[in-house]
């Protein structure tokens, strides 16, 4: 099997931005040759990638798996070629991560902090992005770790994971002068709720106690912050992990309100692809393995 690098960079291009003529024109080629390219490979390999059909287009299942594979021959090609002529120290360097929103503003500080300093320190490379968005990321090749809450499938081969913590999906209010929430599920009629998106992560364990209060929803987003925003807002009340308002419960800008019940117990992990990584993700793992969030 006789398979070009640039033919795999092309493959990476081209599932990165679903769309020939974009693609094309990021390889500089025209595109007829780059879908040429794209065809060799898939001779090569023997197998259809791209499902043409689509709009935009979307690759198939062995280009999904194939995807994997090829990032990791580029990855360990470039660092191959960096470690002998020392010509880039940067480029093989690059760990591409993958988190939820509120993961990412909680973890990346912490991590990033954690680094070792020398002349091949790991450059973190992150994608906020909604949970399940994440999640696909990893399983379709394009990042090198992800963090993300619990997912019993990632927990499974061929994937490997680390668990960070565990926290609480809190239900919360914006508190008066005095501390005291402004928002109480004693109230007779229904509070507004700023709820998680219903196909979300957060939103799907969010719906195991809906039906324990009254609620009434007026706003719906996948992000945290976005949330936590608007309950400083004094717009209504939300589910906050406990991570993301550490500062606002001791400074008394929100309360927890309702019963125990109501609080919801979630882990998050970092996962990745049993495969070894390139020497920095490597890296980044380890430390991912070793530190207590």
């Amino acid at each position: 099997m006789n398979v070009e690098s640039k033919w795999l960079e092309d493959f990476l291009v081209l599932a990165k931005v679903r769309n020939f003529s974009q693609a094309a024109a990021l390889r500089n080629v025209t595109q007829p040759a780059f879908s040429r390219r794209i065809r060799l490979l898939e001779d090569t390999v023997g197998a259809e990638l791209i499902d043409r059909k689509s709009k935009p287009i979307e690759l198939t299942p062995s280009g999904k798996l194939f995807r994997i594979t090829a990032r990791t021959l580029v990855n360990q090609i470039m660092t191959g070629i960096n470690q002998i002529s020392d010509l880039s120290r940067l480029g093989g360097n690059v760990v591409q991560i993958a988190a939820a929103h509120s993961l990412a503003t909680s973890l990346i500080p912490t991590i990033q902090s954690l680094l070792p300093e020398s002349d091949y320190k790991p450059i973190l490379s992150v994608e906020a992005i909604d949970v399940d968005q994440a999640t696909k990321e990893l399983r379709e090749g394009a990042c090198d770790i992800l963090l993300a809450f619990d997912d019993e499938i990632l927990r499974l081969p061929p994937y490997q994971s680390q668990l960070l913590s565990k926290t609480e999906l809190l239900p919360v209010s914006a508190c008066n002068e005095q501390g005291k929430a402004i928002f109480n599920f004693d109230s007779e009629d229904p509070l507004p709720w700023l709820a998680y998106s219903s196909t979300s992560y957060m939103g799907r364990q969010v719906e195991t106690v809906r039906e324990q209060v009254q609620l009434n929803p007026i706003f719906s987003s996948s992000m945290t912050d976005m949330l936590k925003m608007l309950v400083l807002d004094r717009q209504g009340i939300a589910w906050l992990p406990a991570y993301s308002i550490k500062e606002e419960l001791r400074q008394k800008k929100v309360a927890i309100i309702g019963e125990p019940t109501l609080r919801l117990s979630i882990e998050y992990y970092a996962y990745r692809y049993q495969a070894r990584l390139h020497p920095a993700g490597e890296k980044v793992w380890s430390i991912l393995c070793e530190i207590e969030f």
